[in-house]
């Protein structure tokens, strides 16, 4: 198996290791991340990011939340009308919401 190490605008790579694990179905800052890497060619280039580390790649279903879905963050980065990674004010709103409604009413899948 491979596992690739993609960026993300919002990780200090200079703090602990600079590597996180990610969770686009339930975090909306991560598949923000995932979605400007599959969006933005010049973005990949930069970061010397090939097709096939991102493009085949889906958020996979892991917590059933009610009135937002298995997707969650998917849901709520539609509902916002996230563009990108910067939309930081929009992200803040999105994962309270996510985050909160999934720990106290999410049911997990796997």
């Amino acid at each position: 198996k491979v596992i690739y190490t993609l960026p993300m605008l919002s990780i200090k790579e200079d703090k602990g290791t600079g590597i996180v694990t990610s969770v686009p179905s339930d975090s909306p800052d991560d598949y923000a991340a995932l979605v400007d890497l599959q969006k933005k060619q010049p973005f990949r280039e930069k970061y010397s990011i090939t097709d096939e580390m991102v493009m085949p790649f889906e958020p996979i279903p892991i917590i059933e939340v009610p009135g937002l879905g298995n997707l969650c963050a998917v849901t709520a980065y539609e509902q916002f009308k996230i563009q990108s990674q910067n939309d930081r004010e929009k992200l803040t709103e999105a994962k309270e919401l996510v985050y909160l409604k999934g720990f106290y009413d999410g049911v997990m899948l796997v």
